[in-house]
């Protein structure tokens, strides 16, 4: 039985003055009517279907209560919110999370296996240059043959 990546790829798309953009139509079955958008990592939003944000959450819940759980669940539960796309396939990102991911313009829809990564495109392209320098090594560390 192989491994299903049920998203993958890369789409650009811009926001627009109301902070709205679309989600690539290869992502937008996947997602479901109704999903989450909620802070990433590394400076990046995460999209999720409500099935695969339940078992984020409900791996979450079964740390042990501590500052450092507190924590990680602070983060991503208090900006976590359901959006559900209009009839066009827009959502509004959030103000208080198109600030904290530096999205402006133009941004870009990452496929991540179980959740859509979404990045200001400046930033996005920063990070790829880091990335590729150490991804050798990176695949070395890991033990992740080629």
């Amino acid at each position: 039985m192989g491994v299903h990546a049920k998203f993958m790829g890369q789409h650009e798309h811009t926001i627009d003055v109301k902070g709205r953009t679309i989600i690539p139509a290869k992502y937008r079955e996947s997602l479901g009517s109704t999903f989450v958008i909620t802070l990433g990592l590394d400076g990046c939003l995460f999209l999720y279907p409500l099935q695969e944000w339940q078992s984020f959450v409900d791996k979450l819940q079964c740390l042990p209560s501590n500052q450092k759980t507190r924590k990680l669940q602070r983060q991503f539960l208090s900006k976590a919110m359901e959006v559900t796309p209009d009839r066009q396939g827009r959502i509004l990102i959030p103000s208080v999370l198109r600030g904290k991911a530096g999205l402006s313009k133009d941004v870009v829809f990452i496929g991540m296996m179980n959740r859509i990564e979404v990045w200001d495109k400046a930033r996005l392209e920063a990070e790829d240059e880091e990335d590729e320098a150490s991804l050798c090594q990176i695949m070395d560390e890991l033990d992740i043959p080629i």
